[in-house]
This record gives structure tokens, C-alpha cells and sequence, in this order.
């Protein structure tokens, strides 16, 4: 799950959201727009009807009306009823003149509730309805009774001379714009849903794009702050992101090279140093190469990874290279050691550690060297480890160590055969150290002793 701090979810929250307000501000303004661009063409719509209708009436009937004439009303009365059902639209028409005491007069009008007139005679005072006085003068449409679902045009009708004589009034039935809306609002949701879907979308890809290399970078930094030099970013892009791997994994390269080198350095000169340690000894000369073979063998017999065996070998060449901090007094001493001598003997393997911690990078050489006197039941040192707690690698060099100690001479004593060692191997098997190693040894040396008497 991606945490809302993380640089993929602040990449897509800085993309998406000003998109998103500009969707939903932009689909807010069209919405507006298109209402009033309908409303617009409802008003022309309303004007272009008034006045055409206005057009087919007879101002000379309206005049004759003045005369008092029933003819004239009666004829008016019936083309407004044909408008009416011409024209579904229109609610309502009528024609008003003005009276002497400057109120309005219907002179005659239709509705479409069956056609019947249509407020004949009513009269309405000029200062609650001021867009009739206006319609004297020129055609326009009045959104007054908006909200009742009607707008209103009104029309001049002037006589043979221009002059206007009457003002035609038209109510436009808008309810339909309802639906209009309706249909207009559903549009601009669904559209704004889709796009807001498609942002989000496009902006989870964008944020992938981008934070996809950056963690591999990042991976990268994390790996070589781990000591993993080998560690290689696999970006294949020719962009910025794919230059910044490529020098990367250049600079992680040199870095290994480098390491090989520092570490071939050091490795030679601790390698001398151990051949120095055990020089002072004539009876541990050639120690180290002893138990590195043999536990080169045995690595081999088991069946280890090539890599392992050569991790064992060059470790056990320095496994011993703690005891430079031990004095000689102790080292080459024939009398049994005293307690205290022995505390110190019992701190090489964790100064050995320490020692090859520059040279050694694996952590199987740092447990091969600290771990190379720990036994098998548990009673060694220095951290009384048992059985596969114990680095497997450490337990081949702990019996290979311990074999080739009983076959050299030591101040103190005379050297076993090797029928004699093997004893002791046996009886140490499962104590002291690991019974399959044990087996595995002996059979090698089975196998070398029957190819001498062979």
C-alpha cells in the first residue's frame, strides 16, 4: 500500500489535483454557459414567435375595437386562439391598449386551457407592469415570471402610420427547460466523472513513471550503504533516470575493483604476517596451509559452492592471526597454562575478527574466524554456540584445526599418527565436533591411506 508522505503520492497529488480543479471549475462554467446559451436562444425563440404573430393581426381590427365594435373583437379573439394551437409553446396571448387613465385594457385574448378568452376586459395599472408600457416602444422579451416557468415578449402592433396602437403580450411556456437542465447537468457529470477517472489514471502512471526509477536509485544508494557493491540498477530508459543508472552501476564497478584491490592488499599483507606469527614457532610452521588444504578437502567432499570453498580456504590461511596480540611466553609455553593464560588464548578468535574485518567483506569469513573453537555440544568459545548455530564453514575448519594440531609435534608433547588422530576424531564426534564432518573426513583420509598402501 503507498503511504500518503511518500514521493510517489506527493508526484500524483501535485499532478492531479490542479487538474482536477480545472475539470471541475471548467465543467461548472460550461454548465453555466450552455444554460444560458439555452435561455438565450428561448428568449430570440419567444421574440422571433411575438413577432410573427403580430405580424398577422390586422391593426385596423384593433382600431375598430376602439369603436366598439364585436365584430372586430370576436375575429381577433379567434386568430389568437389559432396561434395558441399552432403554437403548443405559447400559453398565453393577448393585446392591451392603453386607457385614459394610463392603466392597460385587454381588448382580447386566448390561453390554451381550451382556447377560452383570455382576461377580456381586465385592466392593469401601468406602474406594477412597466415591460407593457416598454413593449409600446419596441419588441423585447421580459424573464420577470421566470420562476414561474414563463417568460413574456411583448410586441408593438402599430396602426398604417406607425404609430402604436396596442402592445401584443406572449407568455412562452419554459417549463421543458427543466429537462433541458436536467440533460445538461447529467452531461457535464458524466463528462466530469470520466475525466476525473482518466486523470487518475494518467496521474497513477505518471507517478509510476517517475518514482519507479527513483526507488531503484534509492534501492541502489541502500544497497552499496549495506556493503553490497555487486548490487546493479536495471534501468533500460534514455532518459535522465537511465543516465543516472548507467553511472551508477560505473561507479558501483570501480568500487568493486577498487575493494579487490584494497582487499588483495590487505590480504597479502595479514598473509605475511601470519607466516611471521608462525615462524616464531618452529613446531606451527606451515599450520595454516595444513588446515586450509584439509579443509579445502572436506568443503569439496561435501559438495559446497565453489564460492564457499574458496571463502574457507583463504580464511583458514589467517584463522589464527588473533594470536599476534598473544605473547610468545604464552604461545611456546611447555607447562600446562594457568587460568589467566587461558582467558587470554580465548580471545584470538574475536581479534582475529576484528583483524580481518577490512580484508573479509562475506560473513562466512568473519564466523569461519570467530567461530573456529566453538564445540559442537556447546562448550566452546567464544560464545558457547552449538550444533548448526555454528557456521558450517567454521565447523570443517574446526575439525580440520584440530586434526592437524594432533599430527604436529608441540613443545609439550609428541605428535599422534594418523590412525591415532582418527581415534580421537571418533570420540569426539557429536561433543566436540560435527559428526558428518567427522565422517566425511575420515573417509578422505580412508581414501588416501588405501591409495599409499595401494
Amino acid at each position: 500500500m503507498i503511504s500518503l508522505r511518500s514521493f510517489r503520492a506527493r508526484i500524483f497529488f501535485v499532478f492531479v489535483l490542479p487538474v482536477l480543479i480545472v475539470i471541475i471549475t471548467g465543467n461548472a462554467f460550461l454548465c453555466w454557459y450552455m444554460l444560458k446559451h439555452q435561455r438565450k436562444l428561448l428568449k430570440t425563440e419567444l421574440l422571433s414567435i411575438a413577432v410573427t404573430c403580430a405580424a398577422t393581426l390586422d391593426t385596423g381590427q384593433i382600431t375598430a375595437i376602439f369603436d366598439h365594435s364585436d365584430v372586430s373583437s370576436v375575429s381577433l379573439e379567434r386568430t389568437l386562439k389559432k396561434i395558441i394551437n399552432d403554437i403548443p409553446s405559447v400559453s398565453s396571448i393577448c393585446i392591451l391598449t392603453r386607457q385614459g387613465n394610463g392603466n392597460f385594457l385587454v381588448v382580447a385574448g386566448a390561453n390554451s386551457d381550451a382556447g377560452t378568452a383570455f382576461l377580456k376586459g381586465n385592466s392593469y395599472p401601468v406602474d406594477k407592469f412597466p415591460g407593457i408600457l416598454m413593449g409600446f416602444a419596441v419588441p423585447f422579451v421580459s424573464e420577470k415570471n421566470n420562476r414561474s416557468g414563463f417568460l413574456t415578449g411583448y410586441v408593438p402592433l402599430r396602426d398604417a402610420s406607425g404609430t402604436p396602437v396596442a402592445v401584443l403580450k406572449v407568455d412562452y411556456n419554459v417549463r421543458n427547460m427543466e429537462g433541458i437542465k436536467h440533460t445538461i447537468y447529467l452531461q457535464t457529470i458524466g463528462t466530469s466523472i470520466i475525466l476525473i477517472a482518466l486523470v487518475v489514471l494518467f496521474g497513477f502512471f505518471i507517478s509510476h513513471q517517475i518514482s519507479v526509477p527513483v526507488n531503484a536509485l534509492v534501492e541502489g544508494i541502500k544497497n552499496i550503504q549495506r556493503g553490497n557493491f555487486e548490487y546493479r540498477i536495471s534501468l533500460r530508459t534514455n532518459d535522465e533516470f537511465g543516465q543516472l543508472a548507467r553511472i551508477f552501476n560505473q561507479m558501483t564497478t570501480g568500487l568493486v575493483a577498487s575493494r579487490k584491490m584494497l582487499q588483495n592488499y590487505l590480504y597479502r599483507t595479514i598473509r605475511s604476517f601470519v607466516t611471521i606469527l608462525e615462524a616464531r614457532d618452529s613446531y606451527t610452521k606451515g599450520h595454516s596451509e595444513r588446515v586450509a588444504s584439509i579443509s579445502e578437502k572436506i568443503a569439496i567432499k561435501m559438495g559446497l559452492p565453489e564460492k564457499k570453498v574458496k571463502i574457507l580456504r583463504e580464511t583458514a590461511l589467517l584463522h589464527d592471526i588473533g594470536k599476534l596480540g598473544i605473547g610468545e611466553h604464552i604461545l611456546q609455553k611447555t607447562e600446562p597454562l594457568t587460568e589467566e593464560e587461558w582467558k587470554i588464548i580465548k580471545t584470538h578468535p574475536v581479534v582475529g575478527e576484528e583483524i580481518l574485518r577490512p580484508v573479509f567483506f562475506e560473513k562466512d569469513a568473519m564466523e569461519i574466524v570467530k567461530q573456529h573453537h566453538e564445540r559442537f555440544d556447546g562448550k566452546g568459545y567464544p560464545d558457547g554456540l552449538d550444533k548448526n548455530d555454528i557456521n558450517l564453514l567454521a565447523r570443517i575448519l574446526s575439525v580440520a584445526d584440530a586434526f592437524d594440531a594432533m599430527t604436529s609435534a608441540r613443545a609439550y608433547r609428541k605428535p599422534l599418527s594418523i590412525p591415532e588422530a582418527m581415534k580421537e576424531l571418533k570420540a569426539n564426534s557429536g561433543t566436540q565436533f560435527d559428526p558428518d564432518i567427522v565422517n566425511t573426513f575420515l573417509k578422505i583420509l580412508e581414501e588416501e591411506m588405501h591409495e599409499l598402501v595401494g
